[in-house]
């Protein structure tokens, strides 16, 4: 039986959602992502947040007060491919932080529409390439909530393709595994979502992918090769619709015989992880089980 607190939240995100204007809101991104994202003070401050400034790639370093060097996590907030990372990325980061004794590596890569996925393959490899420097490959998870999701699927694909090393985790929180969000299933789902907007995705999506084709794995890691990554595990929710996809991607797994960890959760909204609810410290304590095993 889902708490009465997540149906509170959801309840919340149905009130608060609202109609845009695709256009309006894509050139309101043009600008906003045009200078560059810093992290709140008053989040720098409670958390110990601090940016890398060795690196070209807006990148910032959360680390756990004993042991913090044992794990390294890259760490990739969604938003749409448009959208930086919002309030509730740090407190989840915080908390992953602490519980798994660890340093996490958030990744502010370039947004849509002023950058595209080439772009942002090419900033996140140069962060996992400085990452490697100091530690080992089986040390390593790269993780990521919806959009992020995708990317860390698509870059951990976008490695075996150039021969580089693999994480020993990827953890997909609720990703985005086909930008074109075409499918039957997800068209039936629209109407019921909470909180994605399926016009601003699908527009947001074309500006991410530039050239490349919508079916191309960097931009739709759905289609993109899944033999011989690290270890994968989803988490997804029966409230979003990006849960087609995510079945979708588990039944290839079934079919190749790739084994993942396949986590649904029933009534439950998009990145439900991230959220002040019971059920994420439950999903919380199995990513750090994960990462721990």
């Amino acid at each position: 039986m889902r708490s009465i607190r997540s149906f509170l939240v959801e309840l919340l995100l149905k009130m608060t959602k609202r109609k845009m204007n695709v256009h309006e809101f894509i050139e309101e991104r043009r600008k906003i992502n045009s200078v560059p994202y810093e992290v709140p003070a008053k989040l720098k401050h409670k958390y110990s947040i601090t940016k890398d400034q060795s690196l070209p790639v807006d990148t910032y370093t959360m680390k756990s007060k004993s042991r913090s060097d044992e794990r390294i996590v890259l760490y990739l907030p969604g938003g749409g491919y448009v959208e930086q990372p919002l309030t509730w990325h740090w407190h989840f980061l915080n908390h992953l932080t602490e519980q798994l004794n660890c340093t996490v590596y958030a990744a502010v890569y370039p947004k849509a529409p002023n950058h595209q996925c080439i772009d942002v393959i090419a900033s996140v490899l140069i962060v996992y390439q400085h990452i490697l420097k100091t530690a080992k490959p089986e040390n390593i998870t790269i993780m990521g909530d919806s959009a992020g999701g995708g990317l860390s699927l698509a870059f951990a694909q976008y490695l075996k393709e150039q021969g580089l090393p693999q994480p020993k985790d990827i953890i997909l929180l609720s990703p985005w595994l086909d930008i074109t969000l075409s499918s039957p299933e997800v068209m039936a789902m629209i109407d019921k979502e909470p909180m994605l907007n399926w016009d601003m995705l699908v527009a947001s999506g074309k500006l991410y992918a530039g050239e490349l084709p919508r079916s191309h794995y960097l931009v739709s890691p759905i289609h993109g090769e899944i033999k011989n990554l690290g270890k994968i595990s989803v988490f997804i929710g029966t409230h979003e619709f990006f849960l087609p996809d995510a079945r979708k991607f588990k039944e290839k797994a079934a079919r190749q015989s790739v084994h993942i960890n396949y986590i649904e959760y029933p009534k439950m909204n998009h990145v439900f992880p991230v959220f002040p609810i019971p059920e994420a410290k439950e999903a919380l304590k199995q990513i750090v089980d994960i990462i721990k095993s």
